[in-house]
């Protein structure tokens, strides 16, 4: 009780003596010591699902990435350190529907997390893959590559990173062994040119092959192998998820692909020359679509010829073609006005397991502007149409609808006259469904169509 007692007796002193030696408009200032720094995590998401729906992301129930496709990734974005909740939605024709998660996650200080779409809709393996690193500054000359092999159906490989063109007899694989959803560390390497090779294990035959990756002061790589869906014999193609975009690097190897579609109603059986030397096609008649051409990406010229006139070239066209794109070169127009030529469109053949996909182009040079309807009966004169004022050379681009029965219809601008249909149509998930609509045979009307793809 008395040291109570005196410890009281030397504050209150304490308190007297601090009160006497300052003036009377002097303040005791306490200072407070500034709040701990708020420890902060870094997520970042990659859809490599090669036959899933457009996604969105959520964090906490909130759409963090909206409409994400295959291929494409986030970046990192920047969170406190905690735990969450994160779920992916498929976007389908009529609704989303959760098909990742909600999937619990406690996200660290200093850690960089990468949550990775992989597995198939269609065989019900699709999941998320998460790799985390710890965040650490990457030295000055160096870049950072990480890689992941995400193709499902591609068994084990080996990962050859050489400078470029350096014969892989003599190498070897700065990876081996690898097998689906198997990833490496973090690998800091100097700033330069490199070639990315892949192999089948204890193989040197090349199935994938980067051609020269400049790669600058800086770079930090999530490197990805999917599922190809571009053109080419490789397997696979790379996604590279760098800090500000993610890059498809295809094949070196991967050419154009070209078809041809003979869409002008008074024309004959046609000839297709190419560059003057090769001819592609030939004897090929009105409403015919060509299988897929391989060619180098670059400028081509195409000349179209009667097959009964050989050298009267009706159609001469310069084309650029880029790499691992495949292209729909339509020749539409009329003989009579000469006005006939090659129409170029980009196509995009990777198919969704969960809906159908659906292009519906105008190739008919003397029908009006249209507008078509896609419905659930034969009845359109209460529904809007899903496209209006198509004009020629115009098309829908691709559609996502509920696998099922449908009715297509194609009607003059502005009425509810049919020009086409109503024509019943099943489309089922996972399949792709052109058709272009084209006079009759010698020009004019009724419309039909030249129906492509998975029709």
């Amino acid at each position: 009780m008395k040291k109570i007692v005196r410890t009281l007796s030397l504050i209150a002193l304490a308190t007297t003596l601090v009160a006497c030696n300052d003036d009377d408009d002097k303040k005791v200032e306490i200072e407070t010591p500034p709040p701990a720094p708020v420890v902060k995590t870094y997520l970042r998401v990659l859809h490599a699902s090669a036959d899933a729906p457009l996604v969105n992301v959520k964090v906490n129930n909130n759409i963090v990435v909206e409409g994400a496709d295959y291929s494409v990734g986030s970046t990192f974005f920047e969170l406190d350190a905690a735990s969450y909740s994160v779920a992916v939605d498929a976007i389908l024709p009529d609704e989303t529907a959760t098909v990742i998660g909600p999937v619990d996650l406690d996200l660290m200080g200093n850690k960089q997390y990468s949550v990775v779409a992989l597995g198939t809709v269609a065989k019900s393996t699709l999941e998320p893959l998460i790799i985390s690193r710890d965040v650490t500054e990457l030295a000055s000359g160096n870049v950072r590559l990480q890689v992941l092999h995400g193709a499902p159906d591609v068994p084990q490989v080996d990962v050859y990173v050489t400078p470029p063109d350096v014969a892989l007899s003599n190498e070897n694989p700065l990876l081996s062994n690898v097998a689906y959803k198997t990833y490496s560390d973090a690998l800091d390497v100097p700033v330069g040119d490199y070639q990315v090779r892949i192999t089948l294990t204890g193989q040197k035959d090349v199935v994938y092959d980067s051609g020269t990756l400049a790669l600058g002061e800086g770079t930090d790589l999530l490197v990805v192998a999917v599922p190809n869906t571009k053109t080419g014999t490789s397997p696979v193609m790379l996604l590279a998820q760098g800090k500000e975009s993610t890059n498809v690097i295809a094949d070196k190897n991967a050419p154009s692909h070209v078809r041809a579609i003979h869409a002008v109603a008074d024309a004959p059986a046609v000839n297709l020359v190419v560059d003057d030397t090769i001819t592609a096609l030939t004897d090929v008649p009105f409403k015919a679509v060509s299988d897929y051409l391989p060619l180098s990406p670059t400028s081509h010229n195409f000349k179209v010829e009667p097959s009964a006139a050989v050298g009267t070239y009706v159609v001469d066209a310069d084309v650029t073609l880029d790499k691992s794109v495949h292209y729909s070169v339509f020749v539409a127009g009329q003989l009579a006005d000469n006005s006939q030529a090659a129409w170029p469109v980009v196509d995009m053949p990777r198919r969704v397991a969960t809906e159908a996909k659906v292009r519906i182009f105008h190739a008919a040079p003397n029908a009006p502007q249209v507008d078509l309807y896609v419905t659930s009966d034969n009845d359109i004169s209460d529904d809007t149409a899903a496209f209006s004022n198509v004009p020629f050379k115009a098309e829908t681009g691709y559609v996502s609808l509920k696998p099922g029965t449908y009715y297509v219809t194609a009607t003059v601008a502005g009425t509810k006259d049919a020009a086409i249909g109503p024509v019943m149509l099943t489309f089922e998930g996972g399949k792709i469904y052109s058709a272009a609509a084209v006079e009759s045979v010698g020009g004019g009307l009724p419309l039909s169509l030249i129906t492509m793809d998975d029709f």
